[in-house]
């Protein structure tokens, strides 16, 4: 199949099949697992967890502003966009506003949401591990039955869905940005935490992702003028992006290094960050498949500091 290349607002493709036979239900059934194992999990080895009840009620609070987020998201694109009978957006490449610009908010949030927690809140992997499933049921709940039979989902659902990923938009979110990327952080806050005692470094990271990232499409769709190409996950098509957007990636990568430079141990870490970090980001961003940036940026951005405080 030859490639074809999807601009912002290009339709690549429609919600008519069935539920039961697209991604939606392999999420539930994902979620349901992840669950069950979690639990199971904290029951044997951490019970106490559960005594913290002010650490699931600030879970629900940060869901909860990220579903507003996400509401108001949709009440924008409604109110710039039209809609199909079922409420699903209708847009073209011309029209100037796009989701791909609301969909961001959701980016935001569903990465920097969970970092506004106290240094009281439980440490350890298992808390981060639930913040991720509370994050993975904002999107769950955006599932076909749920989205079609609730315009409060529905609305939710219209911030994030870009039409040129249709109908892979939750699938494409869920395993190519969400699942890997809250992995990631979990995984890395840890590595950051035990093994180099520099906790806060890795925020570098996730805000370098989730604001430099995030803001790289809508300045790019709005401003980007010159142009590349990158492949899909699935290599079917290719989409595009800008320089400008790629820019914006080494703007927020070397403003966040600025921001946090008291958190490395010495000059020399600082300096080699300043002159590799940024750009590697930027590159990282510039050739990673379509709706797996975020995940790749994480793994490359993560290990080069790490690699940088192990070393230097």
């Amino acid at each position: 199949m030859p490639d074809n290349i999807l601009m912002p607002g290009d339709a690549a493709g429609n919600y008519d099949e069935k539920w039961t036979k697209t991604f939606d239900l392999k999420f539930l059934i994902l979620w349901l697992v992840l669950f069950a194992f979690l639990l199971g999990w904290t029951l044997i080895y951490d019970p106490h967890l559960f005594d913290a009840k002010a650490f699931f009620m600030k879970s629900v609070f940060k869901l909860s502003v990220m579903m507003v987020l996400a509401l108001l998201g949709g009440m924008l694109c409604r109110y710039y966009c039209h809609t199909d009978d079922k409420g699903y957006i209708t847009t073209s490449k011309n029209g100037w506003f796009k989701v791909n610009y609301t969909r961001k908010i959701q980016h935001f949030a569903a990465y920097l949401v969970p970092l506004l927690s106290p240094p009281t809140e439980p440490l350890g992997i298992l808390p981060h591990l639930w913040e991720s499933l509370f994050v993975l049921l904002m999107f769950l709940v955006l599932i076909k039955p749920m989205r079609e039979a609730s315009t409060f989902f529905m609305l939710q659902f219209n911030s994030l869905d870009r039409v040129e990923d249709r109908p892979n938009t939750l699938k494409w979110i869920v395993l190519g940005n969400m699942l890997p990327g809250l992995l990631l952080i979990t995984i890395f806050k840890q590595v950051f935490e035990t093994q180099l005692n520099l906790p806060l470094l890795a925020s570098v990271v996730v805000f370098t992702v989730a604001i430099g990232d995030g803001l790289a499409e809508p300045v790019g769709t709005y401003l980007g003028k010159k142009k590349y190409v990158v492949p899909s996950w699935n290599l079917k098509n290719r989409y595009v992006r800008s320089y400008a957007g790629s820019a914006c990636v080494y703007f927020f990568a070397l403003l966040f290094l600025i921001l946090y430079r008291g958190e490395f141990e010495n000059p020399q870490e600082f300096w080699t960050a300043v002159i590799l970090f940024p750009p590697v980001m930027t590159l990282s961003e510039a050739f990673a498949p379509h709706s797996m940036d975020t995940p790749i940026m994480m793994l490359i951005g993560f290990s080069l500091l790490f690699g940088i405080c192990t070393y230097f």
